[in-house]
């Protein structure tokens, strides 16, 4: 039985490399193959987008500051993807973009089940 009626999830991400740059690096951290703006894997498709709402500046405040991160990203699983294996997945991938001392927050329903509880509120 699946807990979560909805694995979506939005991470936001800061750093200042450019979204060409960034691509590449997500896709080897969660071993994925990029396909135009999106990393696609065995269990989802990954969308990075450019946050219209970055702010150099706000970034920078605690602890609502992510918000204002230089890129989010757009994560569905595919479909019949095990939740289990999912949130695991996904745990792995921001603790290895932590490991890179990126700024990471992700929003979703089981963000209480992620290393840091995804991030948010998190020195």
């Amino acid at each position: 039985m699946n807990k979560y009626n909805n694995l979506y999830c939005k991470v936001f991400l800061d750093t200042d490399i450019n979204r060409e740059q960034l691509l590449p690096l997500i896709a080897k951290l969660i071993n994925g193959k990029v396909s135009r703006r999106e990393i696609e894997t065995s269990i989802a498709k990954i969308s990075v987008r450019t946050n219209d709402d970055f702010d150099e500046n706000q970034r920078e405040e605690f602890p609502d500051g992510f918000l204002y991160y230089r890129f989010f990203l757009d994560i569905e699983p595919l479909k019949d993807t095990d939740q289990k294996v999912y949130i695991e997945t996904l745990s792995h991938f921001l603790e290895s973009l932590w490991s890179l001392n990126y700024k990471v927050v992700a929003a979703c329903d089981f963000e209480e089940e992620l290393p840091r509880k995804g991030g948010y509120n998190w020195l």
